[in-house]
């Protein structure tokens, strides 16, 4: 089920982040800025709508910046919220795990394969890649030919 757009604005604005909702196909998504999102993710988690489970966490390049999503999920009222914040190139993105300890490993596969700066982290080291190695995900990394895969 989709929560009530309005329920979501004014919880977001009592916790004073200042957000855009836009209601998709996918659902309800709320966007904030990226230094307010670990607030928006507990104002969202603390409120009677309890928005619990942190279900994943998404990154997308769309040539201009870095979008992270955060899917979260109530059971209790079985409804699900988006919430999304933009990060510059090399920007820094701000660990939500105090609020989401399920965030933990998918923040950091995010800020390395994104080449994000992750902030607040327990444990900010890369997880699949060494030190070196582009962001992976980056619409500017070349896709490799499958001769140049073959030849490593």
């Amino acid at each position: 089920m989709l929560p009530d757009a309005t329920v979501i604005k004014s919880i977001l604005d009592a916790a004073g982040v200042p957000c855009e909702l836009e209601e998709s196909t996918l659902g309800v998504i709320a966007h904030v800025p990226h230094d307010r999102t670990v607030a928006a993710l507990q104002a969202l988690r603390d409120s009677d709508l309890d928005f619990r489970m942190l279900v994943d966490l998404l990154g997308t390049d769309t040539t201009e910046e870095i979008q992270v999503t955060y899917h979260l999920r109530s059971f209790s009222r079985d409804e699900e919220v988006f919430v999304r914040t933009s990060v510059e190139y090399d920007g820094e993105l701000p660990s939500v795990w105090s609020v989401y300890a399920s965030a933990l490993m998918p923040e950091r596969e995010t800020a390395e394969l994104f080449g994000l700066v992750l902030s607040g982290h327990p444990n900010p080291r890369r997880l699949l890649t060494t030190d070196g190695i582009e962001p992976l995900l980056r619409k500017s990394v070349p896709i490799r030919t499958a001769e140049e895969v073959r030849a490593r």
